[in-house]
């Protein structure tokens, strides 16, 4: 009996340590970083930062979507190409539905959203910055921002053949506004493509909303196309070039996630996404 006895103890103790087991791994699930985004392939849903496990939300967007940022309960963001380009939008996050607010009077000059300090702003490609009006989406220009403009027509061909891109991420955290940029040129020649010229290096900023002046921060990655930031840790998203679509001239990529320090503007990759969605045009924390 004392045999059995001592047996049925150990096989409770074993049932409580797996069950302790099970509860801790489950929570730490539970709590991976969530965000919502939108993708060049014009997807919405919801993306787990650790996994880089993708949900989609609705159908696809009418327009092509940059950014999404939380505003007094909405989430907003911006149409950089369809049939409402240069508009102020609103995204369901139940159902992915896009609701436009209105234009911002930027048209195909549009180019990412940002908030701070109770204020709504937009870029454009010469990184001049706007405020904007929540309610109709009217853009008011603030100033240029001193980041360098982009000195080419992005998704246009140069003499030498070579095909132009930018990339930009907005974020708003602390009061301030951060930035990344670039420009450049890519061979199409090449197997995958590959950067040709440099228009703008690479670099990390930070934006004042009062008056829209620029400070440089860093030296930064190429391709980062996104920011977000979670629970106090900042993430990136990283566009990968991975062919040439010969049929729409238009590169083929897909997106990695990675850490991002706002001090140095270094990366650490965390995960790759799923090539289907292309490259992450904007990303917001879920709000449990």
């Amino acid at each position: 009996m004392k045999s059995r006895s001592l047996w049925f103890s150990r096989v409770m103790q074993l049932s409580i340590v797996v069950s302790l087991m099970v509860i801790f791994l489950t929570a730490a699930a539970s709590a991976a970083p969530l965000v919502y985004v939108v993708t060049v392939t014009q997807q919405f849903g919801t993306l787990d930062l650790a996994s880089g496990q993708f949900r989609a939300i609705g159908n696809s967007t009418p327009d092509a979507l940059s950014n999404l940022v939380w505003w007094k309960g909405a989430l907003l963001t911006v149409t950089i190409s369809g049939p409402n380009i240069g508009s102020l939008a609103r995204i369901n996050p139940a159902t992915g539905e896009e609701t436009i607010i209105g234009q911002t009077g930027l048209g195909f000059n549009i180019f990412d959203l940002g908030a701070a300090r109770g204020n709504l702003f937009v870029t454009d490609l010469n990184n001049n910055i706007y405020s904007v009006d929540p309610d109709t989406g009217v853009a008011t220009a603030i100033t240029a921002t001193g980041m360098p403009p982009d000195p080419t027509i992005p998704f246009t061909f140069n003499d030498d053949g070579t095909f132009n891109l930018c990339d930009e991420g907005l974020y708003g955290a602390n009061g301030k506004l951060y930035a990344t940029f670039d420009s450049f040129a890519l061979d199409v020649t090449k197997a995958p493509p590959s950067r040709a010229h440099a228009h703008v290096a690479p670099a990390l900023y930070q934006i004042d909303p009062g008056t829209g002046a620029a400070k440089f921060i860093a030296q930064t990655e190429w391709n980062l196309t996104a920011l977000v930031a979670v629970d106090g840790r900042f993430y990136a998203f990283h566009g990968v070039i991975d062919g040439w679509d010969s049929t729409f001239d238009f590169p083929i990529a897909h997106a990695e996630v990675v850490r991002f320090n706002f001090v140095t503007g270094q990366t650490r990759k965390l995960a790759d996404l799923d090539p289907s969605l292309g490259i992450i045009l904007g990303a917001a924390p879920v709000r449990r």
